[in-house]
């Protein structure tokens, strides 16, 4: 990713996405369930000579254009009408926008129509940005034996607030439809094996029944297992997802997350 590559943009939706990136893979979902077309363009956020993550002033000018965090994900295209590009960044922001974007007949919405359940999704999206996603970064950066293991409690209980907010009969999330919830969500269960392999944590707990029943139902959804793309052909997604994380269980990552969650 250079100065010298060029993006333009189209009516199309050309979606801006890092393979190994959860919150990118977030809205790689919510794409796939719209049916949307899309162009998938992949920023490479580290440089391949060290393996760190490129500092916000050495991405490409194209690029901090359209997300000036330099993040990914985001959904950049040209209004069909006026022509005007207009570019999309963080992910829930992202998905929302997927819901606005694509509110059509032919396409299945993802927001629960009565405005208290929409209300509600929102409440469990944002709960799990702010509890449960800092912890799952925290764990893995954290070299000390016991912050590891109070982290994996407080990680443990969060699954016990999932558990508890999740519909009764589902399979998914909000009940029998999948919903900006799952995409929300999913990524991380997606990346559980990470912890079991780094810090021996197997979430979600035998406990949370409800929980693991829809791990199991998101995980076969089409639209999720379309998301696994290692990035060489015949390389195994699982395999290149550890490779990149070792990063974090060794302490070496220098990515906004890693910084943000420590």
């Amino acid at each position: 990713m250079t100065d010298k590559d060029v993006l333009e943009l189209s009516n199309e939706i050309t979606f801006l996405c890092s393979w190994f990136c959860p919150f990118a893979q977030r809205t790689w979902i919510a794409l796939l369930e719209k049916g949307l077309p899309f162009t998938y363009k992949e920023v490479s956020l580290r440089n391949p000579s060290t393996g760190l993550w490129f500092p916000l002033q050495e991405k490409p000018k194209w690029f901090t254009a359209l997300n000036p965090l330099g993040k990914v994900p985001v959904l950049a295209y040209k209004d069909e009408k006026t022509q005007q590009p207009h570019s999309v960044y963080e992910s829930l922001i992202c998905n929302e926008f997927l819901e606005d974007f694509a509110a059509a007949p032919e396409r299945p919405p993802l927001l629960p129509p009565h405005p208290a359940l929409r209300a509600k999704a929102r409440i469990i999206m944002d709960h799990f940005n702010t509890h449960f996603v800092p912890l799952f970064y925290r764990i893995l950066i954290r070299r000390d034996k016991a912050q590891q293991a109070e982290v994996a409690q407080q990680l443990e209980e969060e699954c016990d607030w999932l558990e508890d907010n999740l519909d009764q009969a589902g399979p998914y999330f909000l009940g029998a439809e999948f919903s900006l919830v799952d995409c929300a969500l999913i990524p991380w269960f997606v990346r559980g094996y990470v912890l079991e392999h780094f810090r021996q944590l197997q979430l979600p707990p035998q406990r949370c029944t409800k929980l693991q029943r829809w791990v199991k139902a998101a995980m076969e959804r089409p639209s999720v297992t379309g998301t696994f793309k290692a990035p060489e052909e015949g390389t195994s997604y699982e395999d290149k997802l550890l490779e990149h994380y070792v990063r974090y269980a060794d302490g070496s990552a220098n990515s906004t997350s890693a910084a943000a969650f420590k």
